[in-house]
């Protein structure tokens, strides 16, 4: 029986929806119903991988009008209007989901109005930073992918330029109105081509998605589980990975990357940030390749990733927080999903003017890594909305030329002559396996946690108090500081308790840093 309402749901959605509202007793919740229904049919894995996926691979004009689709997306727009439809139209037929647009006036039927209800209308695009290997987890390969690369429509409103990328009008009709911006999730439902509505501009036609349910997705886009035995020597590998590959064999500096990385905010109420790096001391590109190897090795091992080269034109052209304009929302560079990590290249800045929307840009910039919140521009106001992004920032100097972070890490490397702006195909291979292995290490304690028991807390606090009478500049902040980093170091080695194995050697990863500061 399942069988057989997974195949018609799959090779004709319309009507397997026409032929579930009738068997339906009480419709008044009809849309709650359309939702378990559809969730139960495509409940395992196997069958929820059947339907097709709407994305750069597969974009919009790659399917069939009102084809069944599933849409990896971030939620990019909230504010359009919620839209009303006929939840019944003609002698009991089922409305919504697009249903009317297949009916002529005469089988629509006289309009009632005590049929009408509502829908949310949001914008959604595909997730702006996923990472190839992570769109190959969650959707398999490609092999018949479509040729062509999408045209995509209101192009203002996807956080990075100049990318392919779908972005689509989504109608949805149970709980919809619990999805906020930024929010990950994959939409399934009946694909149309639709007007966008709108008092300010003319109607233009778009991807529409009739969603008949929704599955939102956790912070690290794969699923994780914490913790993960036998991570030891994977963790050792996997800094020497990336010291080896990226940063000049300074494998401090790539251990301090790892922490920074696997950070995610814990509250904000006290507030317990993910802290915000800078590496210092990263020398220039010496030929016309500006990306730095880091870049390619960070993009196969995160699940959202992208990197920001600086210059004053970037900075005086691009938006960073997102704007409303003629009450459309236009979406900036940092309108991006938790768990994103960007890093910040200001290999390209140079001498030069900083025009006013640069200086924004900047404060911007500054105001998430410090406080995990983003503007939303409008009009005649702004509102700070939370975020989650994780920031490396390469300073071709003793610091930033323009952010504060809370850590500052000085380059070592074993040789000037070493390269650290490699493309991405000199990165040195590694099996598919052993990039699992760092994969699942880094999603894994991304997503963990770790407690502090009273016998550690009185070992940490007895520990303060001696460094504080050896030096008495030592203060509460460098206290709150050790206990953020021995923690992501816990995390790191996939430990669910901080010991004082792990407290002294944050201790020792700290002094080295500090003594080169």
């Amino acid at each position: 029986m399942v069988s057989s309402l997974l195949a018609d749901a799959l090779r004709d959605p319309t009507s397997s929806l026409s032929h579930l509202y009738p068997s339906t007793g009480d419709k008044s919740n009809f849309p709650a119903l359309v939702s378990r229904h559809y969730s139960q049919i495509f409940k395992t894995q196997e069958a929820f991988e059947e339907i097709p996926t709407l994305d750069v691979n597969y974009p919009p004009k790659s399917h069939q009008p009102r084809s069944l689709v599933r849409f990896r997306a971030m939620v990019q727009d909230t504010s359009p209007s919620p839209e009303m439809y006929l939840s019944e139209v003609g002698e009991g037929a089922c409305g919504g989901w697009g249903m009317d647009a297949t009916l002529n006036e005469s089988e629509i039927g006289i309009l009632d109005y005590s049929k009408l209800k509502e829908c949310t209308v949001v914008w959604a695009v595909n997730v702006p930073g996923e990472t190839d290997w992570c769109k190959q987890k969650l959707d398999g390969a490609h092999p018949d992918a479509a040729r062509e690369v999408p045209t995509p429509v209101r192009t203002h409103k996807f956080p990075v330029g100049d990318v392919p990328h779908v972005g689509i009008q989504v109608k949805i009709y149970d709980k919809g109105d619990t999805l906020k911006s930024t929010d990950v999730v994959t939409f399934v439902g009946i694909l149309t081509t639709e007007s966008t509505h709108s008092d300010l501009d003319e109607s233009i036609s778009v991807p529409t998605l009739h969603v008949l349910f929704w599955k939102s997705h956790p912070r690290t886009l794969l699923p994780r589980s914490y913790p993960v035995d036998g991570v030891d020597g994977v963790r050792g590998q996997l800094i020497s990975w990336i010291a080896t590959e990226a940063l000049g064999g300074d494998t401090d500096a790539a251990e301090w990357i790892l922490l920074v990385c696997i950070a995610r905010t814990i509250s904000r109420h006290p507030a317990l940030l993910q802290p915000s790096l800078t590496i210092s001391h990263f020398p220039l590109p010496t030929t016309e390749i500006t990306t730095p190897t880091l870049s390619h090795v960070l993009s196969e091992l995160l699940p959202s990733f992208l990197t920001l080269p600086l210059s004053l034109d970037l900075l005086n052209k691009l938006h960073f927080a997102p704007e409303s304009k003629d009450e459309d929302l236009h979406s900036g560079f940092l309108q991006q999903p938790a768990g994103t990590t960007i890093l910040v290249n200001e290999s390209g800045v140079q001498e030069g003017k900083l025009a006013e929307n640069g200086i924004n840009n900047i404060l911007i910039t500054q105001d998430v890594m410090s406080s995990q919140t983003i503007p939303y521009i409008f009009p005649f106001s702004r509102f700070s909305f939370p975020t989650d992004i994780n920031f490396v920032v390469l300073a071709q100097g003793k610091k930033s030329a323009f952010f504060k972070t809370d850590i500052g890490v000085e380059l070592k490397r074993r040789s000037s002559d070493v390269d650290l702006y490699k493309p991405k195909d000199r990165v040195g291979g590694l099996s598919s396996e052993i990039l699992d292995a760092f994969r699942e290490l880094i999603g894994s304690a991304s997503s963990g946690t770790v407690k502090v028991g009273p016998t550690m807390s009185a070992y940490i606090q007895n520990a303060f108090v001696e460094e504080r009478q050896k030096s008495p500049s030592i203060t509460q902040d460098h206290l709150i500081h050790m206990m953020t980093v021995a923690k992501l170091m816990a995390l790191s080695m996939h430990a669910t308790e901080l010991t004082p194995e792990i407290w002294e050697r944050t201790k020792t990863l700290e002094s080295r840093r500090a003594s080169l500061s």
